[in-house]
Order: structure tokens, then C-alpha cells, then sequence
């Protein structure tokens, strides 16, 4: 093989990534998946496609080796192919923030309401949640609690969380977490306990930033 011919070879197929990527929709698709698996109704849902358009992405995503299927009775769940690809994902969020200013604000504006959301990190907040004095829950789908979260945790989703507030103590910080930082999820949870008078406070590390950061073992 010639070095011409090598070089075309495995550049393009480095392109074919980049290819299955470059739309926004198979992007937040990919997205969706790394919370754990998904039927192809359920993330058409999600991503507000239909059925049929949704079903196209995968393919492209599935050509491109980023997921993989399997049928269960008349479901098709789809997953990531592996963990490459959440940090895959990760490096080109943390370079679109690093390279794109507006997007770090944006996602303050959105999430954070403009600075109203009281932020937390896990990692100030260990010592508390070990005595007690404060308790983190995933209010997340209670699916993708059940694929993966963070040890100590109690699922609470947002769906649901008016439901839960009676079980929820009022003499303990409450935080919330989600699907990571473009998450609005424990948002809404914090914006509904502090209405109800708790002392409760967004964490914008999901549980694959906590597995980056080696808190989960």
C-alpha cells in the first residue's frame, strides 16, 4: 500500500465519525443514549421526530458503529456501542464550550435561570451527605436511574417530584442532579422544592462526569 492510499483510507474513515455527528439530531440522539438504552419510539419522543425520521439517524449512527440494537419482543432498544463514545462526547462538548464563549453562557442562562439556581458540586458536599445532613437525588427517568447512578442516590424524578415531596425532609440540604451541565432536569426540581420551601440545590455533574472524576466506583 502506498502512503497516499493509506492516508485515504484512514482518514476517511476518521471522517466517517465525524460524518455521523455533524447533525444536530444524531448528536443529541447519541446524547440521549448515553443514559442508558432506549426504544426508537422513546427517543423520537425525546427529540420531537417522528418515528420514521428518528429510525433514519439510527441507521446512520448504526453504519457508523456509535450504537448498537437488540429486539425485545416488539422493541428495538438501541445503546452506545461502548464507553468510547461517551468520551467521545465529553471532548466535544468541553471543546465547543472552550471554543464557542456564547455557549457557556447560554447554558448559564438556560439552566442556571441567570445565576437564581443555587449550584453545587458533589465533591464540597461529600461531608454532608455523609452525616446526613444533606441528600442527593436523580431526577432523571426512573430507567436511566436504574441503568446507572450515582452511589447514595435516591431516584426522584422530576415527572414525579410533587409526589415525593412529602417524603423529602425539610431539615436536610436536598440536591438535584440529571443528565450532566445542558440538562434542565434538576432545574425544574430545584425551582418546584425551593416553592415548597426546602433548601435545595442544582449539581451540574451527572453520573459520567462523576465517573470521569472517579467518585463512582
Amino acid at each position: 500500500m502506498e502512503p497516499r492510499e493509506f492516508k485515504d483510507v484512514v482518514y476517511s474513515q476518521f471522517a466517517r465519525i465525524s460524518k455521523a455527528l455533524s447533525s444536530p439530531k444524531r448528536f443529541e440522539l447519541v446524547d440521549y443514549l448515553s443514559q442508558g438504552p432506549k426504544t426508537v419510539e422513546r427517543l423520537s419522543n425525546e427529540a420531537k421526530m417522528s418515528v420514521a425520521n428518528t429510525s433514519k439517524h439510527l441507521q446512520s449512527l448504526l453504519e457508523a458503529k456509535l450504537v448498537t440494537f437488540h429486539k425485545e419482543k416488539n422493541y428495538v432498544y438501541y445503546s452506545l456501542a461502548d464507553d468510547h463514545v461517551v468520551g467521545l462526547l465529553h471532548s466535544i462538548k468541553g471543546l465547543a464550550e472552550k471554543q464557542f464563549n456564547d455557549m457557556t453562557r447560554v447554558r448559564k442562562d438556560y439552566i442556571g435561570r441567570n445565576e437564581k439556581i443555587r449550584l453545587v458540586e458533589l465533591k464540597d458536599m461529600l461531608h454532608e451527605l455523609k452525616n446526613g445532613k444533606a441528600i442527593l437525588i436523580d431526577v432523571r427517568p426512573q430507567d436511566e436511574f436504574m441503568n446507572e447512578h450515582i452511589k447514595g442516590a435516591r431516584s426522584v424524578p422530576v415527572q414525579e417530584l410533587e409526589k415525593h415531596l412529602s417524603s423529602l425532609p425539610k431539615d436536610k440540604k436536598i440536591i438535584a442532579y440529571c443528565r450532566g451541565p445542558y440538562c434542565a432536569f434538576a432545574t425544574q426540581a430545584v425551582e418546584t422544592l425551593t416553592v415548597h420551601g426546602f433548601e435545595a440545590y442544582r449539581m451540574e455533574e451527572g453520573v459520567h462526569e462523576w465517573k470521569q472524576a472517579e467518585y463512582i466506583h
